[in-house]
């Protein structure tokens, strides 16, 4: 087993910076997701990794080894792919066996390592099947048990799950994480999805433009967003972004959006000072938006009511997304089915202000 580390590490394709000065370390046994929109260089990196691509600046390292000059083959890792890339013409039971035939394993520890793989993925009744034969979620298992059977230092999984259905994936996701608990090996798990980062992940590496913008757990990204960026990618809906003015009221700080105002808590007066009498982004997830009428208790927090206007409302069954109107503001909230309101409808809505973020509205880093 090994922890992999990236040291300043540059990718070019011909004047475009794929991945940017990119510093990571990633620990022996660890579960880590780079997550990100698409052309942000999570793929690049994972695939510089692997030695699928070339390193233009810094230093890569599996274990102690630098293997910036050592071809894939040598280094010890396994990938799986996104298109699974299994061999048409061969069974289940051949492709797994392929690499290992390939470096010249015995043919009982071949068989041996094949038939365990098959074990742990409950594929043993479809070893003598062709992949024409086997389901999207059937494939995947195969290419996964391809990459176990290597025992290798680092397995890496270039978005295997975006081939496969809504409730395939969400299976599949349990199966993975029960596996790296299982094998104790270290995964480095690409995805532009954030609710497979959030739910697999022992860390998440938000990238975007090549560059990481934050690294940590998934509940440090969803509570402590570096920046504007991250707080809206991590979550879902997203999170609301309400431009304002932070204004003195006597001994108060107060967010005025025009349409509304938001009393500052005490705790965070002192970090917010400075930015007095100037535009910020309020940030306020939707998960911290609550319906007045159903939430009494919330009137405790004193300054924190807004009225607004429904303009759709989505329900999911157990709760509902409700989009609302406030001036020139557009702001989501989920509630729970106890809140009964059609298109149209006004409401008070109150905001949990002890959950609220503020961000530089020039540089989009995080004030509070």
């Amino acid at each position: 087993m090994a922890g992999v580390v990236l040291k300043d590490v540059v990718k070019r394709f011909g004047d475009v910076v794929a991945v940017n000065k990119v510093n990571l370390e990633i620990k022996d046994k660890e579960f880590i997701v780079l997550v990100g929109p698409s052309g942000c260089g999570k793929t690049t990196t994972l695939r510089m990794i692997a030695g699928l691509e070339e390193v233009d600046e810094g230093e890569i390292y599996i274990g102690d080894t630098l293997v910036n000059d050592v071809p894939p083959k040598d280094r010890d890792i396994a990938m799986v792919f996104q298109n699974y890339a299994l061999y048409p013409h061969m069974d289940v039971y051949n492709n797994m066996a392929f690499g290992l035939k390939l470096r010249k394993f015995p043919k009982d520890e071949i068989d041996r390592r094949v038939k365990e793989a098959a074990e742990i993925l409950g594929i043993q009744e479809l070893l003598r099947r062709k992949p024409k034969q086997l389901s999207g979620g059937q494939r995947q298992r195969v290419a996964v048990g391809r990459a176990i059977v290597r025992h290798p230092k680092v397995f890496l999984f270039d978005e295997p799950l975006s081939n496969l259905d809504a409730k395939l994936r969400v299976q599949m996701r349990a199966e993975l994480s029960k596996l790296h608990d299982r094998l104790q090996t270290t995964m480095i798990y690409v995805t532009h999805d954030q609710v497979e980062a959030m739910t697999m992940g022992d860390r998440i590496v938000v990238m975007r433009d090549g560059i990481i913008q934050q690294v940590g757990t998934p509940l440090e990204l969803y509570n402590k967003p570096a920046n504007k960026f991250v707080a809206g990618f991590i979550g879902t809906p997203s999170m609301n972004f309400l431009d304002v003015v932070l204004k003195k009221e006597g001994d108060s700080l107060v967010l005025d959006g025009q349409s509304f105002k938001i009393t500052v808590p005490e705790e965070y007066k002192a970090a917010l000072e400075p930015y007095a009498n100037k535009e910020v982004t309020f940030g306020i997830r939707p998960q911290d938006i609550y319906d007045l009428a159903v939430s009494k208790e919330m009137l405790r927090q004193d300054g924190n009511v807004i009225d607004a206007t429904v303009d759709v409302v989505e329900p999911l069954g157990s709760e509902q997304i409700v989009y609302l109107t406030c001036g020139a503001h557009t702001i989501v909230a989920v509630f729970d089915m106890q809140t009964h309101v059609d298109v149209g409808d006004t409401m008070k809505i109150v905001v949990d202000t002890d959950k609220m973020h503020v961000f530089d509205i020039d540089t989009e880093k995080a004030i509070i």
